[in-house]
């Protein structure tokens, strides 16, 4: 039998959404910060690197949800809702919505490595 560890993992929605997370991040003053929660600006580059942004879902229609909330950065659970009202307000399925967004991949020009346990 093969061993399991020899096969290439595969992302997750999860495992993506830390690297979305800390893709394209404004240097601070706090070395080596690693962040858990997605701006609106990385939610609209994995959106637009899935092929799902600026048709069917345009940067109006994100910026309108995520303003919703509030806050500068949603946590995963916050991320998912989003991406529930983004398919339904443009029917499309959202577990279809949320295997392009896996099949997307990390982000293009990212020049971080992310090992997915």
């Amino acid at each position: 039998m093969a061993d399991d560890e020899d096969k290439p993992k595969k992302h997750t929605l999860d495992s993506l959404f830390a690297v979305y997370c800390n893709f394209q991040v404004i240097p601070t003053d706090i070395e080596n910060e690693v962040f858990d929660s997605i701006l609106l600006s990385q939610l609209d580059a994995w959106l637009e690197q899935a092929k799902l942004m600026p048709n069917p879902i345009t940067r109006t229609q994100t910026g309108l949800i995520y303003m919703r909330y509030k806050k500068w950065r949603l946590e995963y659970e916050d991320f998912l809702e989003v991406l529930n009202s983004l398919a339904s307000d443009n029917d499309i399925l959202i577990d279809d919505m949320k295997q392009v967004m896996i099949d997307a991949g990390i982000p293009n020009g990212a020049d971080v490595v992310i090992a997915v346990k």
